[in-house]
């Protein structure tokens, strides 16, 4: 399989692997929401949160590289995507390039932009790289996610490899016969190539779910039994939410 996995850290003994998956995602939902309700230019909260997932990120023993490599793309996305807030947002004038303006509330309203996301995408970083998908769905089924949803989202996730490695034989076998030498050949090629690989994936489905049929499903894929976790799983939750809450209120004084 070519696919890359991103939970290269779930198989790592730390305090955070320890923890139920569903304390783990709780845990990043309340990060994530504490940030997304922090006011505009409360930087020492929005600091502070940060600190408290890197605080995390060290005790799950992510290689800082890692989690610096992981959480940029993402990151970069949202500052492009919040770019325009520099200009758009009326105040005074900070930096004048050309017809444009940066505003000074254009600045605060982007900081503030860039510190939440960079809290929740952190927070989201460290769970995915430190929890298998296995054990997330298990955490969505725990919290009553219907079970259509999670069913659907654990044939996606195993569906993933197969449709990569299918692209990938493809694209092998067209680079072997020299194909598609010039630019729009190789264009019309990788339709060709996405064309053929979503058929045979619809083909495949077929068969997969007349073969999971035969065999009695009834709409809930089995799981495995849940490995023991460590810990009190309300009482760690309710601290996050108690901790979040703080530093929420501190910065509405």
């Amino acid at each position: 399989m070519s696919f890359h996995h991103l939970d290269h850290y779930a198989q790592v003994e730390s305090p955070i692997t320890r923890r139920s998956p569903t304390v783990r995602l709780l845990v990043t939902v309340v990060l994530a929401v504490g940030a997304a309700l922090l006011p505009l230019g409360a930087w020492p909260q929005i600091a502070t949160l940060g600190a408290i997932v890197l605080g995390l990120a060290a005790l799950a023993r992510v290689r800082p590289a890692d989690f610096l490599r992981r959480l940029a793309v993402p990151l970069a996305f949202v500052g492009v995507v919040s770019v325009g807030l520099l200009v758009l947002a009326p105040g005074q004038t900070v930096l004048a390039l050309g017809p444009v303006a940066v505003t000074d509330a254009g600045l605060l309203r982007f900081g503030s932009a860039i510190g939440r996301a960079a809290v929740a995408l952190g927070a989201a970083v460290l769970l995915v790289s430190t929890t298998r998908f296995t054990e997330l769905l298990e955490a969505l089924r725990s919290l009553r996610l219907p079970a259509t949803v999670t069913a659907a989202l654990g044939l996606a996730y195993r569906f993933l490899y197969l449709l990569t490695d299918e692209v990938e034989r493809l694209r092998r076998a067209a680079r072997s016969r020299n194909a598609a030498a010039g630019s729009a050949p190789r264009r019309w090629l990788l339709v060709g190539i996405a064309a053929t690989a979503l058929q045979r994936s619809f083909d495949r489905s077929e068969r997969v779910h007349h073969a999971m049929l035969g065999r009695g499903f009834t709409g809930r894929l089995p799981s495995l039994r849940p490995a023991p976790s460590a810990g009190h799983p309300r009482l760690e939750v309710a601290a996050a939410l108690l901790l979040v809450v703080v530093i929420l209120a501190s910065a509405r004084l």
